[in-house]
């Protein structure tokens, strides 16, 4: 309960995670706890009943064969255990060695946010040239159609919008749309009923995106609905005023990043400018003829544009009834100019005598963070550890000549991991110092939690082991996982310790004490450690849907449970001798100096 406890008093994005995760363990512990002071030793008194039974001679018994060999474990123990209190220092030496060389697996192993899931969609942005004809558009559409049914089987479903102008779907709500855009929903088959992973048909679709010269850009996103960026990305943040040249710099950035082993989905938030036509009333015309700005603006939209009229529903389809001038009247300045508005009195007059038209581009969509214009750079990682791509992409950017009004940050799921650790890690400073305070209340001394907590430091080790073996990435799951072991680990060595007490209040020598101690305690120090194993061995191996999220949970509690148990057999012995034995050298010492004053 002192270890989950804090978890209920976090704050921010991952707050509600670990919150439900805190009440949940920490009830259950209260309950349990109840149950096992109560209602436990009345079963047990009913059913724990002394039973005589007929000594029975068979070859293969349970007590001829498990016993006997539970029983060669039990010496094989302690004969271990009294070779370590004899290299007391050759033990706690090998032992930190272990500590150091399982913190060096960090780098290894590498970071992430989140683990995510196989959820079997993917969604992708297609970007072709500026100002392309719709028609034109669909071909490519039904190029990526043709290679989406022949190259991937894993397809259950699939939407498609390519060539929808801003007004026109649901995909223009939710995604970009233009008519050089294609947008692409995939749903793939259930996990168990394919081979690939939704990771690989993505790269899969990529590669095959890259090689088509008509397409600007493209992202692929798997998992992605919507528009989704994913939740494991970099996000390179460029601050300034000046638009030409933050454009100019994330478009240098965003070459540099293609660069970079993993790097997938390069995108920058800022649109690229787009060629258009400025229609420049001259005002004083405008006045001679008796026609104001709206009824100028209002004629040249309802012509090019044309006004909603109606709709037209045929065999369950809707469409848009439009009113406008044919494409071939309104496709050139020339066209625009012999454009007729009619003036108050009905006489026709030309949009050349009202107006001047301009050719120039689009200004930029304007971003903004803490009311600084901001554009930013997005990077997904593929096949590597979200730190190592961070590391690449800082690396990246120190060779990038950066203005001096122009402020560069690096953030996104970098950002938010390392906002959960320092959580994290003010979570488990705060549960480490209530579970000692628990335990020093309850032996009544300062040093004995001292002993127990040895244990502590090896059980992350086991976690990295674990990982690195495992081959899963240092996430908030598997960290989590890690806070959970503080509150674990501490009960063998409680159990340890007190019975160590306990033999030396009946007169037992320290290294005797000890040994007994250790046989004595070995199987129910096991016991509570592989019920514990077995019980996260399901969530560790499981492959379903989702799997990936909670199995980084398992594997660290497995794995650093495991190695905390054997550290607890022979570590917390061998420390408990080293304080106890300076404890009564200090003793005998003020024993003698009082005697020798006497």
């Amino acid at each position: 309960v002192a270890v989950f406890m804090p978890l209920t008093l976090v704050s921010g994005m991952t707050g509600e995670l670990f919150k439900q995760l805190g009440w949940v363990v920490s009830i259950t512990v209260v309950t349990s706890t109840v149950v096992a002071i109560s209602l436990t030793p009345m079963l047990s008194s009913k059913l724990l009943r002394l039973r005589l039974k007929k000594p029975v001679v068979r070859k293969f018994s349970y007590d001829n064969i498990v016993i006997r060999m539970l029983d060669r474990f039990d010496g094989f123990y302690e004969k271990s255990l009294r070779w370590a209190l004899r290299h007391k220092a050759f033990t706690m030496i090998i032992a930190l060695g272990v500590f150091i060389g399982s913190l060096a697996l960090i780098p290894i192993i590498g970071t992430e946010y989140l683990p995510e899931a196989d959820e079997g969609r993917i969604s992708a942005t297609i970007e072709l040239q500026t100002g392309l004809r719709v028609d034109e558009t669909v071909k490519i559409a039904r190029k990526v159609d043709r290679f989406i049914e022949e190259n991937i089987p894993e397809c259950t479903l699939m939407s498609t919008s390519s060539g929808t102008d801003d007004r026109g779907g649901i995909f223009a709500v939710f995604m970009q749309s233009g008519t050089n855009i294609i947008n692409y929903m995939l749903r793939l088959k259930a996990l168990e009923e394919r081979e690939r992973s939704v990771w690989e048909v993505a790269e899969d679709l990529r590669n095959y995106l890259a090689g088509i010269p008509e397409i600007v850009t493209c992202t692929v996103t798997p998992n992605g609905g919507m528009g989704a960026a994913g939740g494991n990305n970099v996000v390179v943040e460029i601050t300034g005023y000046d638009f030409t040249v933050t454009s100019e710099l994330a478009d240098t950035l965003a070459a540099k990043f293609r660069g970079i082993q993993g790097a997938r989905n390069i995108a920058i938030s800022r649109n690229p400018s787009k060629p258009q036509l400025k229609v420049v009333p001259d005002r004083r015309k405008m006045a001679q003829h008796g026609i104001n700005t709206f009824t100028l603006a209002n004629h040249v939209r309802n012509r090019v544009l044309g006004p909603y009229l109606s709709k037209y529903r045929e065999l369950g389809d809707e469409y848009d009834i439009v009113l406008r001038f044919d494409e071939e009247y309104r496709n050139s300045i020339t066209d625009l100019q012999s454009m007729i508005i009619r003036d108050p009195q009905g006489n026709p007059v030309r949009l050349e005598e009202l107006a001047d038209i301009e050719e120039s581009w689009s200004p930029p969509n304007i971003e903004r963070k803490q009311k600084q214009r901001i554009v930013t750079v997005s990077i997904t990682p593929y096949k590597v550890p979200l730190n190592v791509l961070s590391a690449n992409i800082n690396a990246q950017i120190s060779q990038v000549a950066i203005p001096p009004d122009v402020q560069i940050t690096v953030g996104g799921a970098v950002e938010d991991m390392q906002e959960s650790i320092i959580d994290l890690g003010m979570l488990l400073l705060l549960g480490l110092v209530l579970v000692y305070l628990v335990m020093a209340s309850q032996f009544e001394s300062l040093r004995m939690p001292f002993i127990i907590m040895f244990s502590i430091p090896f059980a992350f080790s086991g976690v990295l082991i674990a990982l690195f073996v495992t081959g899963t990435t240092l996430n908030l799951i598997s960290m989590v996982g890690g806070v959970m072991l503080v509150g674990i680990v501490v009960k063998n060595a409680i159990v340890l310790v007190d019975f160590i007490n306990l033999m030396r209040d009946r007169g037992n020598s320290l290294c005797e004490a000890i040994a007994i101690s250790g046989r004595s305690r070995l199987r129910p120090v096991l016991m509570t450690s592989l019920t514990t194993i077995l019980g996260m061995l399901p969530l560790a191996l499981s492959t379903g849907e989702g799997a990936e999220i909670w199995s980084p949970m398992g594997i660290s509690v497995i794995g650093g449970l495991l190695f905390s148990t054997m550290v607890t057999l022979i570590l917390v012995p061998v420390v408990y001798q080293v304080f106890i034995q300076r404890i009564e050298r200090k003793r005998s010492k003020a024993l003698s100096y009082s005697f020798m004053e006497e």
